[in-house]
């Protein structure tokens, strides 16, 4: 039984991996045939030296540093938006006053893109750690609150009726009914608001941030020409975003969508 395991393992290993090292490859075959100048497009390989580099003492581990910052952003931010939003979405999908009362201001702010908001925020708030983590509660909550919502309101109710009709509570109701039923939408509002909330991070840090911030990191690069410094900040970004989307949400996903039947993998 462990042989088909082990092999499963190895065959998405190398179907992720096996493509990432096509590019590499692609990257530094024509980073070094002058087709393009280094200055544009500096070899994978100086990139990762760079990036090795400021992780190191030698760099001063300026990259942990920027790398931090971020993460204290993102997740200050995105926890907010996570307590905030699955409370009001669950609510606007139970309550249909609620739901009409806030549909109305949604369709207002939704289409706002959340960078438009920078300039008005560092006015309120200032440079530093406040502006960025606003814009990261700002990005998040959309998603969460609409797929939440959405999530709660496509439950059938002859289920809820059903399990009211045996005595159970309104907790348990919610508990037992409506947060299962729901979990599809809301595991994919967190993954989306999460995602939309990175990006935004980078582009708010590179407006406002004063100090550190892989998006602060790559702004400061490019006034000094430092490429390389850019391309590892970039790569920095893809990492932790894949980290974070496939190890955080795939371990939700397997303890509940997974484990419930409700998501199957696709082979």
């Amino acid at each position: 039984m462990e042989r088909p395991g082990r092999f499963a393992v190895l065959r998405s290993t190398y179907e992720f991996i096996g493509p990432v090292l096509v590019l590499v490859v692609l990257w530094e075959s024509i980073a070094r045939s002058g087709l393009v100048h280094t200055v544009l497009l500096p070899p994978f390989s100086e990139v990762a030296a760079t990036a090795l580099y400021y992780l190191s003492p030698a760099g001063g581990y300026l990259l942990w540093k920027h790398i931090g910052l971020s993460l204290y952003r993102l997740l200050a931010g995105y926890g907010l938006a996570v307590l905030c939003s699955v409370t009001l979405g669950a609510m606007m999908g139970m309550f249909r006053s609620v739901y009409k009362f806030f549909t109305p201001i949604l369709s207002i702010l939704i289409p706002i893109p959340s960078l438009a908001w920078v300039p008005i925020v560092i006015i309120w708030l200032g440079l530093g750690n406040a502006t960025p983590i606003f814009i990261v509660f700002l990005t998040a909550t959309f998603p969460i609150l609409y797929n939440t919502s959405t999530g709660v309101r496509s439950i059938d109710h002859k289920m809820i009726w059903a399990v009211r009709s045996m005595g159970a509570s309104r907790w348990q109701v919610f508990w037992h009914v409506i947060l299962p039923g729901a979990l599809v939408h809301i595991i994919n509002g967190l993954k989306i608001g999460l995602a939309s909330a990175w990006r935004a991070l980078v582009a708010a840090e590179m407006l406002s941030a004063a100090v550190y911030g892989l998006g602060f990191m790559i702004f400061e690069a490019r006034e000094f020409l430092q490429v390389p410094v850019m391309y590892a900040g970039i790569i920095s970004l893809a990492v932790i975003g894949f980290i974070i989307e496939n190890v955080t949400f795939g371990t939700l996903e397997s303890a509940t969508l997974k484990r419930w039947g409700l998501l199957r993998d696709v082979h």
